[in-house]
């Protein structure tokens, strides 16, 4: 990897790191004022991923599903891989997650990481929910797995 995507990657990484930390707290203290923290961040992630959907425009098939989220930043701080991708269903793994990396270092426990990994999915359930596709998780880095493998499926 040359310096410069070196670089972005870094920063790109330490900005979703950033982002996981302001998750996590504001988690933290919705639930502390007795809030349903869990409940409101599933809703409010899910809208975010629809508005990033509509963002993105039409997509019909998987190859079009992924060639609309993976940029340069998403592709180099998620270390995305395109494993399949044919007309009916695409599988991509991504072998990096700073949101995972930012909880441990917070000390999350596991199954913190695992509850906090599944509401950021979220918004990747909100964004394919625009489309006549389904998408689903072989296995993630919140569970423990070396990679998230994403699987998107034609309706």
């Amino acid at each position: 990897m040359s310096c410069v995507n070196l670089e972005l990657t870094d920063a790109v990484r330490g900005a979703i790191k950033d982002r996981a930390l302001w998750f996590y707290l504001l988690l933290e203290e919705a639930k502390a004022q007795g809030g349903n923290a869990d409940e409101i961040a599933k809703k409010a992630i899910f809208k975010y991923g629809q508005i990033k959907g509509a963002r993105i425009g039409d997509c019909q098939t998987p190859r079009e599903f992924f060639d609309g989220i993976v940029t340069k930043n998403s592709s180099l701080a998620f270390a995305m891989e395109e494993v399949r991708v044919a007309e009916d269903q695409g599988i991509y793994r991504f072998h990096a997650c700073a949101l995972c990396e930012s909880w441990r270092e917070l000390g999350c426990t596991p199954e913190e990481i695992s509850r906090l990994c599944k509401l950021a999915m979220e918004g990747d359930f909100g964004l394919v929910s625009t489309y006549p596709l389904d998408l689903s998780f072989n296995c993630t880095i919140g569970d423990g797995a070396k990679f998230c493998e994403m699987v998107v499926t034609k309706t």
